[in-house]
């Protein structure tokens, strides 16, 4: 534990030949409202609930080649924002969008869930599309595991069912580098508010 104030540290060596060294700091915030950060790389997270739209169709082809309708399940996508509010049973997506600024490899992102939130998807593994990357579901985060991130802007998501009535809070999804921890970034903290369905 480091009290406040100056301090120094100092490095000695005995005897001949080079000296190697590494620092780095971990310290809590005890902040209301954790806000975003990072400078290499970015992630920011957004919580959408799915509402279905009703009446969805698609032309698809029947057993003698003839047009058929079929109803399709289809969502519209409406942001929750900050102290937003759930009903329990309502379907979440959240999307982590990711910005980096270099080309890099082996990356982790976790997301700590929202103690009410529980994940659709119960098995863990490689999603599909770009970028590929492994999604781990544990009890209290999801984890993305990219062996590869290319500079740019990018973006992941899964869903979660709301179940639990309460007032919850998400803490910030963070990401960093495996084998250098000192790249790393978090997104805001979300608060949410899940009420009994009526």
């Amino acid at each position: 534990a480091v009290t406040g104030g100056k301090h120094t540290i100092e490095v000695r060596r005995r005897g001949k030949g080079p000296v190697y060294f590494n620092t780095w700091l971990s310290y809590f915030t005890t902040e209301d409202f954790i806000t975003k950060a990072g400078l290499e790389i970015k992630v920011q997270r957004k919580y959408y609930r799915l509402v279905r739209r009703q009446g969805a169709t698609a032309d698809v082809p029947g057993g003698r080649g003839q047009a058929l309708k079929q109803s399709r399940l289809v969502y519209d996508r409406q942001e929750v924002a900050d102290l937003g509010k759930l009903t329990s049973g309502d379907l979440v997506e959240i999307e982590l969008e990711i910005e980096s600024k270099n080309d890099y490899e082996y990356l982790v992102f976790e997301d700590p869930k929202a103690a009410g939130l529980e994940p659709v998807d119960r098995q863990s593994g490689y999603t599909g599309g770009y970028p590929s990357v492994y999604r781990q579901l544990r009890d209290d985060r999801v984890a993305f595991f990219f062996r590869t991130l290319a500079r740019g802007k990018h973006s992941i998501s899964y869903r979660m069912r709301a179940e639990i009535p309460g007032r919850f809070s998400a803490l910030p999804t963070r990401g960093s580098a495996m084998y250098a921890p000192e790249l790393k970034a978090n997104s805001d903290e979300i608060r949410l508010g899940i009420v009994d369905k009526r």
